[in-house]
This record gives structure tokens, sequence and C-alpha cells, in this order.
């Protein structure tokens, strides 16, 4: 799949080249840019919404010279089709997820190991610790190719299933939907016990209601949203992964932006930094408001014991020998877990 983007990406700038990657009208005191970014989520969701403030913001800072269309609601395809689109120039920005981001990046997905963080405070420790690393690395990658705006927390997945789970032993007995283009991830399942079902996010509930799939993984938020829990009306709260993303663009476009007026680039990167802390600050509202939501039309949060939660812990420890050096970067996950112990001891 990464080569494929990759063939994809050198045959276009060859064809192209870096100076006709965005749109750019106007004479040379009213240049405007159109810059087009693309989003996997729904526009009625936290995600969407942040994104629609930013094109306002974005507009003001710039008196309208850099003009941001937000495609909403997975319109240019999966995260695989949107870096292509980048590279393509059909979009020059795209908000990812850890499995687009990994695309660019594939140490990247080290941070999301299941069951291994486990609460935002955790999260805030490892990327305090290894973020500026992975940001410097996605930036790097490809030949300097793309540029990372902003990092996103946006909280954590949980399964989500028609009957109730309380063990791992529970969960492999289901079918679980996971999004096709999450090899990796998907893999690192298989490699735990667990029977994972491709399936395209856009046909879950169908897939729910017919038993084709018995639980999905997913943010509460985006549950709620696409109004997964009419089915799926089982959630175990452990926490799975964080939901780690970014809003990544091509480094062409950064430039043209820099060139329209060298100020833009510092004014753009502080707004959508500025807009991506308050969201993520604002997420553990969010995410607990759409559980409550859901809990009054018919969700059950089942609560597990100590000892029954412990076997979810357990679970990475027994899988990790065989994931590190193949799923997961030996050494980013050795410096992951040594800023989990830190941060879990109190040092």
């Amino acid at each position: 799949m990464r080569k494929f983007i990759l063939l994809t990406f050198l045959c276009v700038s060859m064809m192209f080249g870096n100076e006709a990657l965005f749109a750019q009208r106007g004479t040379a005191q009213t240049q405007t840019l159109e810059i087009r970014i693309a989003s996997p989520l729904p526009q009625n969701s936290p995600w969407g919404e942040a994104l629609d403030r930013l094109a306002r913001e974005w507009s003001t800072a710039t008196g309208g010279q850099v003009r941001l269309t937000v495609l909403h609601g997975g319109t240019q395809g999966d995260e695989e089709r949107m870096l292509n689109a980048i590279s393509a120039n059909v979009i020059q920005a795209a908000l990812f997820t850890s499995f687009g981001l990994s695309a660019i990046e594939p140490s990247i997905l080290t941070v999301s190991t299941p069951f291994l963080i486990r609460d935002d405070d955790e999260l805030i420790a490892v990327l305090d610790e290894v973020g500026g690393d992975l940001e410097a690395r996605i930036n790097r990658a490809r030949n300097n190719n793309f540029f990372l705006l902003s990092w996103s927390r946006a909280g954590f997945v949980n399964f989500f299933s028609r009957e109730p789970i309380y063990t791992p032993a529970d969960l492999q007995r289901m079918r679980i939907a996971s999004n096709p283009q999450a090899e990796d991830m998907n893999n690192i399942f298989k490699a735990m016990g667990y029977q994972i079902i491709e399936a395209d996010w856009t046909g879950t509930v169908q897939q729910l209601s017919s038993g084709q799939i018995s639980a999905v993984y997913q943010n509460p938020a985006v549950i709620a949203a696409m109004n997964v829990h009419s089915t799926a009306r089982n959630m175990l709260p452990i926490n799975i992964a964080p939901v780690l993303g970014g809003i990544v663009m091509h480094q062409a476009a950064w430039n043209r932006i820099g060139t329209l007026n060298p100020r833009y680039q510092t004014e753009l990167l502080r707004i959508t930094r500025s807009i991506t802390a308050e969201f993520d600050s604002g997420m553990p509202r969010t995410i607990d408001s759409a559980i409550q939501s859901m809990t009054r039309t018919g969700l059950v949060i089942n609560q597990l014991s100590p000892q029954q939660e412990q076997l979810w812990y357990s679970e990475v420890e027994r899988a990790m020998p065989q994931l590190l050096g193949t799923a997961f970067d030996i050494d980013l996950y050795r410096r992951v877990n040594s800023a989990l112990e830190r941060h879990r001891s109190g040092r």
C-alpha cells in the first residue's frame, strides 16, 4: 500500500512539479490561494466544526487571501485516497488519524499500541517525550513533501458491540469491523487473537444489523454522530488506544502561503494550533456528553472488575514480543514505555 502511494506521488511530482500544486489567482498585489482540506469525519462532528472555524479564521487573518475549503464526510475517500489526492493536487491538506499519518511515517502507529496508553494525561506525557520527534519525522518524510500543521488529541477509541464484552475472551468470539486501510492495526489485532473483518465504515450499521459483524472500535463521539449505538448497544469502557490525529498540508502549498506574506505562516500556524488546543481540551466533555446522550437512548456501559480490567492490559504485554520490530518501532516503543513508567510513578 505504501509503495503504491509513494509511486503515485513521484509520478505526479514529475508531471506537474511543485510550482503547480495548488490554485493561485489574482495580481501580485491581490493573489488568492485556494486550499482544499479534506476530512473523513462528518461536518456535524466536533472535528467538522473545528475545521469550519479554522477556515473562517484563516480567511480573516489573511484578508481573504488564503481561502480554505473544507471537504467533510469522506467525500475524498478514505485516508489512503486523501493522501493520494494531496499528491495529485486534488486537495492540498487533510485531517488524518493515526492510520493516515502512519502511511507517511510508519513509526507513528507505535503511539496507538492497543491498551498501552490508558488516559489523556498519559498521552500528554508521551507526546511531551516523543511528539517533537514524530513531527520532525513527518516533515522529513518523502523528501520533505509534507508539513504537519498540528497534532490533535481526540480522546480514545472503545469497543461497541451487539453483545456485552467483559474480557478479551468475550471479544475473541466476535467479528470485529475494521478499516481495510488500517492494515498494520488489523494485523496487530489478529496477532492478539481477534477476528478482524475489513469493512467500509459507511456500511457499519447495516452490517451490524445483519450480523455480518458484531463489534466495532471507534471514538464515542463518532459512534454517536453516526448512530452506530442504535445497533451496537454495549460499550466496553476501557480505552483501547488514543485517537492521535494531525492536519497535514503539502509542503509546496505551505511554502506558497509564505510567499504571499512571510507573516502568514506564523499567524496561520498559531491559529491552527490554538484551535486544536481548544479542541483537545474540550474533547473529554464532548465525549462524556456523547456517552450520556447514547445511554439515554439505550447504550449500556459494561463495567469491569479490577481483575477483568487487568486482563486487557496483560494482552499487550503478551503480544508485544512478536510486534516489536514489525508493527511497532522498537526504539520509539521503549521511549513511550519509559515516559509512561515515569508518569505512573509520579516522577
